[in-house]
């Protein structure tokens, strides 16, 4: 059977799911709180009107730059045994660091629970690499896998075992835990034609963004239940008056925030002592957009690890005003585009730009940056697993008697 990903798409599925998906983001952390004071509970806004009318922009220009033209997605030359091991070995690594990712959760979500959230210390870097690297494996082998040829017991495996860990870390932690193993299993599935729609699913898909954004809360105490409560905690979440309020931020001595969060985890800032700062009791951090208004301002969670936020449009208005807002929402857009058609295609990758496509949902609370930092790293990272796989099976040929093995350099990416 020809593999999976030699196959072109007929069609980009998921372009209208993914775009609906940012637009609710938008009005979740953007709007929802001016239209809960404005016509709930009758309360003054904030928030000015010439802010909502830039975002309402800014959203226009980000739609605009999404629905531009792009390429038809097609398959290059694949090394089927080569990637078929690729994925193997994928599902394989996920399924063997699921029990220390999930005995992880359980002591994080053990020791989390006895403080007040952002209160507990950051998670330590040997557990970050082992829920990370799980993470990693699993999505790895979502976007190579192919229900049809190996049926899908094994992709509802994957994900239930990526997905396990991360919920039970985020009963006491941050929502994005969750969202980050559930989101790119939802967006891969959509633009593969796994998921087809119908009011049944949507009604599916309304319940779980309801359980991403309200059961972490409520397990870790925060009162959002009535009237009063809600318009708090939804307004809690709104970044538009943190966008309005630091139009003018103080720059003095630091780098641009936007070209700090796109190169975080490319440029080791801690190590070269530039564009850092000290925050949550953390040293040398990267000196992001988010971090400098907490630490700028003491009433925004100054000390703890969640911080104030922020808004990808903060980092945008820093770099170059208002023009840079607008140009840099629709290139935004087009980038985002071009992920969502590349996860359509059965691909090693795929993984790879569906968490940048999460991360991109979570953008109007946090820094453009965001959705892009960690691309050069995780395409790195593939790269030398397929070169891991592929010397495996040049030594095995050595040492057995098999067919030639197919030279990486046809391609299997």
């Amino acid at each position: 059977m020809k593999s999976c990903a030699s196959i072109p798409l007929a069609r980009v599925r998921g372009k209208w799911f993914f775009l609906g998906t940012f637009a609710f983001s938008c009005f979740l952390f953007w709007w929802l709180p001016s239209v809960l004071f404005r016509m709930a509970v009758h309360l003054p806004d904030a928030v000015e009107n010439e802010t909502i009318w830039i975002s309402l922009i800014a959203l226009t220009l980000w739609v605009a730059g999404y629905l531009l033209p792009i390429p038809a997605v097609r398959p290059g030359e694949t090394s089927e045994p080569l990637f078929d091991a690729c994925r193997e070995f994928a599902y394989n690594a996920a399924c063997l660091i699921f029990l220390p990712a999930l005995i992880i959760a359980v002591v994080l979500l053990y020791s989390h629970s006895a403080v007040a959230y952002g209160s507990a210390d950051p998670i330590p870097r040997p557990f970050q690499a082992v829920l990370y690297t799980h993470l990693f494996f699993g999505f790895m082998y979502l976007g190579a896998a192919d229900p049809l040829k190996q049926g899908w017991r094994r992709v509802l495996t994957v994900v239930v075992l990526v997905t396990l860990p991360r919920l039970i870390e985020s009963l006491h932690g941050g929502r994005f835990f969750l969202a980050q193993a559930v989101v790119p299993a939802v967006l891969i599935a959509v633009a593969r034609g796994w998921i087809r729609f119908s009011m049944k699913r949507l009604l599916q898909f309304a319940a779980m963004a309801l359980i991403i954004i309200f059961v972490p809360p409520l397990t870790r105490g925060d009162q959002v239940i009535g009237q009063d409560e809600s318009v708090q905690f939804f307004a809690a979440g709104s970044t538009l008056k943190l966008f309005q309020d630091n139009t003018d931020l103080d720059l003095t001595g630091r780098c641009q925030p936007l070209l700090v969060s796109m190169t975080a985890k490319t440029i080791p800032y801690d190590l070269l002592g530039v564009c850092v700062l000290d925050f949550a009791g953390l040293k040398n951090m990267p000196a992001t957009a988010g971090r400098i208004i907490t630490v700028n301002e003491p009433g925004t969670l100054n000390g703890t690890v969640a911080g104030s936020g922020s808004n990808y449009l903060i980092e945008l208005y820093l770099f170059g005003g208002l023009t840079a807002v607008f140009a840099g929402s629709a290139l935004f857009g087009f980038s985002c585009r071009r992920f969502v058609g590349w996860i359509g295609k059965c691909s090693l990758f795929s993984g790879i730009w569906a968490e940048c496509l999460t991360r991109a949902l979570l953008s109007p609370r946090g820094e453009m940056g965001y959705a892009f930092e960690r691309i050069p790293s995780l395409v790195l990272t593939t790269c030398v697993v397929v070169l891991i796989v592929w010397a495996g099976r040049l030594l095995r040929c050595e040492y057995a008697s098999c067919p030639p093995c197919i030279p990486i350099s046809e391609g299997m990416l």
